[in-house]
């Protein structure tokens, strides 16, 4: 217990709350899911006790899954130095009761070389990181407080909801897990100043006759044929298992191939496709993750006895 009640008093101890005139945000990061309530009263920065600090606030999209497509967060210094690097990650709400827990992606090293003493929102562009968002994540920047103490993260202290947020310090290591609100760690914390802005809602597998849907319907499986007499069409499919199925093209009794496609998140980090046939007309098999939009396709030659496919490298897009 007494460990335990010194880590907490150092996490309390690291964090400093800079009070500031209530700022509206500009209307460019307004198009965005905001969970704040448009005006902020103090923000929450660090002590350099320890080497990093970071903040994040849970982000809960329209819908899901969707891909993030940027971030914005409200910014505002006390001091003039002229800029502070810092890295914004992307979390995972899959910790223990809904905190942050698997980190999805992070954009690196990058300037706040603009920010002032007044509270302003400043967007970051996240879309190269291909994070799709299966549902709630936390987002925030993490940052070295011996670079600058004067550096905040805008907080409403007064807002009608508290959005979960963390906060967490290279001395305790691991994702953010110091809830804010709590008593000692910013009791009048509602939310941080910490915007998201996400793309369409990427449609679910939607199984049918030429359509197959795998590995917990999140992969759609499709192929077309073309033979050397000019025959071509869309190859129909048959579900054997929530990983396997087959193709057929001229009759349901004439299996042509066999697919499949495994979890190996575990292993490599990937999703495997395997695939083996018993034609030689042109064969094309298009594999598409619909949690993140990504597809694959595999082509087997005209007049060419079909080839093996052992891709165990297909997709990098877990979990």
């Amino acid at each position: 217990m007494r460990a335990l009640l010194f880590a907490f008093m150092l996490v309390a101890a690291v964090v400093t709350p800079a009070l500031s005139q209530e700022q509206p945000p500009p209307a460019n990061c307004s198009d965005g899911t905001a969970h704040d309530d448009g005006s902020f009263e103090t923000g929450v920065g660090w002590q350099p006790f320890a080497s990093t600090g970071e903040y994040v606030m849970r982000i809960d999209p329209p819908a899901a899954p969707a891909p993030l497509e940027s971030v914005c967060i409200c910014w505002q210094r006390t001091d003039a130095d002229s800029q502070v690097f810092f890295d914004i990650n992307v979390w995972a709400a899959d910790g223990a009761n809904g905190a942050p827990g698997t980190l999805l992606g992070s954009l690196t090293t990058v300037s706040a070389s603009s920010v002032t003493s007044t509270a302003k929102f400043y967007r970051y562009n996240l879309s190269s990181l291909n994070i799709t968002a299966p549902g709630p994540i936390y987002v925030g920047p993490r940052w070295a407080p011996n670079d600058d103490q004067g550096f905040f993260v805008c907080m409403d202290s007064n807002g009608p909801i508290q959005q979960p947020a963390y906060g967490g310090s290279s001395i305790l290591g691991g994702p953010p897990n110091s809830r804010l609100g709590q008593v000692g760690f910013f009791p009048q914390y509602r939310t941080l100043g910490i915007r998201a802005k996400f793309g369409e809602t990427l449609s679910a597998c939607t199984p049918s006759s030429t359509a197959m849907c795998l590995n917990n319907n999140r992969f759609r499986v499709s192929a077309t044929f073309l033979t050397s007499g000019g025959q071509s069409g869309n190859a129909q499919v048959v579900k054997l298992t929530d990983d396997t199925g087959y193709l057929w093209f001229f009759s349901s009794t004439n299996v042509e191939a066999v697919v499949k496609v495994l979890n190996a998140c575990s292993l490599n980090n990937r999703y495997w496709v395997f695939a083996g046939g018993l034609t030689n007309v042109r064969t094309v098999i298009t594999v598409t993750d619909t949690q993140t939009g990504t597809t694959k396709p595999y082509t087997n030659p005209q007049n060419t006895p079909f080839q093996p496919i052992q891709d165990t490298s297909a997709f990098a897009t877990c979990p």
